[in-house]
């Protein structure tokens, strides 16, 4: 019967690996945790900056535009702003945009909303934004 022999050599390849070797193997193959709830706390507020043409204006007035998370704060957009770019954070104005309706020929759909922050610098701060 050709299943047992299957079953045999299985044990025996089982058998051919040591405790010490699996353990040593088991470590590189754990996955890496990419959950929001696992990640340090500054990862859960700010997204990105939010590009564009008034964003853009608003950047010659000392004040930045960034997409932050759902359930973000002024408090914590203010420390974060201030420890990441080393910068004085004047104020801090939050803005929830409601999610839009679309329409494609016949489906209908929903754009989704987001919340962005909009951070005023003190007077001689600025932000060096990456050209992308």
């Amino acid at each position: 019967m050709f299943w047992k022999k299957n079953k045999e050599e299985k044990k025996e390849k089982k058998a051919d690996i040591t405790p010490t070797e699996f353990q040593r193997v088991g470590n590189e193959k754990q996955p890496v945790a990419s959950s929001p709830q696992v990640l340090p706390k500054e990862y859960g507020v700010l997204k990105g900056f939010y590009v564009s043409e008034k964003a853009t204006g608003l950047a010659l007035f000392g004040q930045y535009v960034f997409k932050v998370f759902d359930n973000t704060t002024k408090n914590e957009v203010k420390k974060l702003v201030e420890k990441s770019f080393s910068v004085k954070v004047k104020g801090v104005k939050i803005i929830n945009l409601p999610r839009k309706s679309r329409t494609i020929g016949r489906h209908s759909g929903f754009k989704p909303g987001f919340k962005k922050a909009i951070v005023a610098l003190e007077k001689g701060y600025a932000i060096e934004q990456a050209k992308v």
